[in-house]
């Protein structure tokens, strides 16, 4: 009687830790990496020709901004599009490789330069991006 009790417990065990090997977070035995990719902080600056009166630092002249990004892969494809925020801060998820963030300027400015990041598996790689106003 015993027996026939304990042998239905001890398979439904096994069955239930046979699915076990995966997990959720990307740790040992998991099929799914772990998140990565890229997050940053655009910056917009000068905002303010010279500096602010009687200001002798020239990061008050500086100020995040809501700025569009697209990231090419090693192919010159697009691997994303993101938007940072107002205050200035973004991520994207991305699988690892190589990637080049391309900047999305205005018309004649703001303007920003490209920036090359290779982005390692379960690691988020920070960035800042720098649009220029042309205010001198």
């Amino acid at each position: 009687m015993i027996g026939r009790l304990i042998l239905p417990a001890v398979a439904t065990l096994a069955l239930l830790a046979g699915g076990c090997d995966v997990t959720p977070d990307g740790g040992p035995g998991s099929t799914t990496p772990a998140p990565g990719g890229i997050r940053g902080t655009v910056i917009l600056g000068p905002t303010c020709p010279g500096g602010e009166p009687g200001a002798t630092d020239p990061v008050l002249c500086l100020t995040p901004y809501a700025a569009q990004l697209v990231i090419l892969d090693a192919q010159n494809q697009v691997a994303g599009r993101v938007t940072s925020g107002t205050d200035g801060r973004f991520e994207i998820s991305l699988p690892p490789g190589s990637y080049v963030i391309t900047p999305i300027g205005g018309d004649p400015s703001p303007i920003a330069q490209p920036v090359s990041v290779i982005v390692r598996a379960g690691e988020y790689i920070e960035v800042q991006i720098n649009y220029d106003t042309g205010i001198r």
